[in-house]
């Protein structure tokens, strides 16, 4: 069973911290095999606005992009996505960044002869689908876009933790998020 942090917190008061959480409840006959921090999904990954795109000189299915993430100096981010354009708000991966849902390193390098300063992601890349068709497009993902160079983690519903329980036959009472919530309450 995967217990939404932040869902729970909606159902009952909670006060300690996921690691107290989960001591608590595998003490209670709910263990804990893993806590999953989805913030580490979108770590080094902010709001950016693609400024323009242009055609790759040496390659038919790339783009070059300038992106600004708020920094004050625009980023030039070569991008294979179908769907980039200008005039998008997207999620950009900075140098640095770790994807953990593709196992990924951000670095500074060049594609085909051109420099690229970041990576502009997809839902699948930040690990919120398993498929998709290009990068995503905060415009329509979100109905109100935060300043350049804002953190996405919040705002894609990355900013939570996630308990993967394992329920044994005599408990039946842990395999909804009520349930849970009333052992939560108890302890």
């Amino acid at each position: 069973m995967r217990v939404s942090l932040s869902w729970l917190k909606r159902l009952v008061q909670l006060d300690s911290d996921v690691d107290t959480l989960a001591e608590q409840l595998s003490m209670a006959g709910f263990e804990v095999e893993e806590v999953e921090d989805l913030n580490s999904r979108a770590q080094g990954v902010v709001v950016g606005y693609v400024q323009e795109r242009n055609k790759h000189p040496d390659a038919d299915k790339l783009s070059v992009c300038t992106v600004d993430v708020g920094t004050g100096k625009p980023l030039q981010i070569v991008c294979g996505a179908a769907n980039v354009r200008s005039g998008l708000h997207v999620p950009v991966a900075t140098v640095g960044a770790v994807l953990s849902a593709v196992d990924l390193t951000i670095k500074a390098g060049a594609l085909r002869g051109v420099t690229s300063e970041g990576m502009i992601c997809s839902l699948s890349e930040l690990g919120l689908a398993t498929d998709s068709e290009g990068i995503a497009e905060l415009d329509t993902i979100v109905e109100t876009l935060p300043p350049l160079g804002t953190p996405v983690a919040a705002m894609l519903g990355l900013d939570d933790a996630v308990l993967e329980l394992a329920i044994t036959a005599n408990r039946p009472d842990g395999l909804s998020m009520d349930g849970i919530a009333r052992e939560v309450a108890a302890l």
